[in-house]
């Protein structure tokens, strides 16, 4: 059994308040920019507009998921959330869609999206864990291609039948 000793505890510590803070500054920066759109009005005129180009519900969720999974193949997942949501969720309320829903739809495209070329962050993540077996990149893609795919399948069954996201809620 292997132990820690107090400076790799301190080392692991310090590496811990830098991801933290830095979590913690995406989060406050998301909320500032949040509060941004909630004053200019954004948000109440992408409602108006998507509502009236007569998109409806699905229309909304598959281009939305279309976008978010596109997002996901250059940015990651906590950035792609903050900057979308607090544009996107107003025109879900607008359109009747479920809060449940929405979450597992765009959970859903996020991961798709990690998971997508050119640049899935879960894919350079899991690469640069093999790298010493002699993994490729490409090969880490094709992996992963199949799951994606399936992803996909999952997340078009999600939009097209809400009651598998709201199902065991009771709504």
């Amino acid at each position: 059994m292997r132990r820690i000793g107090p400076r790799a505890g301190w080392r692991i510590a310090v590496q811990t308040g830098h991801i933290t803070a830095a979590v913690l500054f995406l989060i406050v920066g998301a909320s500032i920019y949040g509060r941004m759109l909630a004053f200019s009005g954004v948000p109440g005129q992408i409602t108006e507009w998507a509502i009236a180009s007569g998109i409806g519900p699905l229309g909304f969720l598959f281009l939305f998921a279309l976008i978010i999974a596109a997002m996901g193949t250059i940015l990651d997942s906590s950035s792609i959330m903050l900057v979308t949501v607090p544009l996107a969720f107003p025109i879900s309320q607008q359109l009747g869609i479920d809060v449940v829903h929405f979450g597992l739809v765009t959970v859903l495209a996020v991961e798709i999206g990690l998971l997508s070329p050119p640049l899935g962050l879960s894919v350079f993540v899991v690469q640069s864990t093999l790298k010493s077996e002699g993994v490729t990149l490409g090969e880490v893609f094709r992996g992963a291609a199949p799951f994606a795919l399936i992803m996909a399948g999952v997340l078009t069954a999600v939009i097209l039948v809400p009651q598998i996201a709201t199902g065991l809620l009771g709504r």
